[in-house]
């Protein structure tokens, strides 16, 4: 289901767009049953965030994953909405599940997440799929229409809080939570948000859990920067930047030859 001309303007206006969009109760009930035996093979690995669930080599974080998650990542709908907006060249670099349990999911302080991604130029955008119906109560996430414009990194500090699900947070003068907008999605549903957009979430204190699977899909005309990545990795040493596993997965790689296909897998 492609993005109308609409979509690709809100998109484009406001940063972040919910399509008009859902996956199938196929799909829905596949993935639903893979977090749960991601769950069960990761005992010690908070669900709040868990990376790479895509990868059957696990990465800093020592997450067991399966390719079953490559699978839902590369589903040819939702790539049709993502090259309309990021270019018919794609590279997964990511994916991660934000399980948000009830009455104890962390919040998600106001960050960009281009903040620490070594990608050159910086061009990524990053698809939300909804596991869980996401809603104010159980602390969907909020972003800043609009402030993706500039095409700038605002100036972020580190947190140390256990109560945070990152540590990266934009300094507060650049930060207007009047403007704030709740995404509030149903099961199945996906939204699709650029790189410079600031967003966050509430913790959740409700009875009902709040999973997403995010894909990280960049253009293939940009360079995943593995060298780069391996510094950016002192600070954020579970991201395990360094060692990400590129997946061509539409198109060509049109990056000249600089991005390396081999690491990670």
């Amino acid at each position: 289901m492609p993005l109308s001309e609409a979509e690709i303007d809100v998109y484009h206006e406001d940063g972040l767009v919910i399509p008009d969009y859902r996956v199938s109760d196929d799909m829905l009930a596949r993935m639903r049953g893979a977090y749960d035996r991601l769950l069960a093979d990761n005992p010690d690995i908070t669900s709040d965030i868990m990376l790479g669930p895509h990868l059957e080599r696990s990465g800093a974080q020592g997450v067991q994953g399966s390719r079953e998650w490559l699978e839902f990542a590369t589903e040819p709908d939702i790539l049709g909405m993502v090259s309309q907006v990021a270019g018919e060249d794609l590279v997964l670099w990511g994916t991660t599940i934000f399980g948000k349990p009830a009455g104890c999911g962390k919040a998600t302080p106001w960050h960009q997440d281009g903040d620490y991604y070594p990608i050159e130029p910086l061009e990524t955008c990053t698809v939300w799929m909804a596991l869980d119906d996401a809603t104010p109560e159980n602390g969907c996430m909020r972003y800043l229409p609009g402030s993706h414009k500039e095409r700038r990194l605002f100036p972020h500090h580190w947190e140390e809080d256990d109560g945070l699900s990152i540590n990266q947070v934009i300094d507060e003068e650049f930060v207007d939570e009047s403007q704030a907008r709740d995404i509030v999605l149903k099961a199945g549903q996906i939204s699709i948000h650029d790189v410079y957009l600031a967003h966050a979430s509430r913790p959740n204190r409700s009875d009902n859990r709040r999973a997403g699977f995010v894909l990280r899909i960049m253009p293939a005309t940009s360079y995943y920067n593995h060298g780069r990545g391996q510094e950016i990795g002192t600070q954020h040493a579970h991201q395990d930047y360094g060692n990400r596993a590129l997946y061509l997965i539409r198109g060509e790689d049109r990056s000249g030859g600089r991005n390396d296909f081999t690491t990670g897998h």
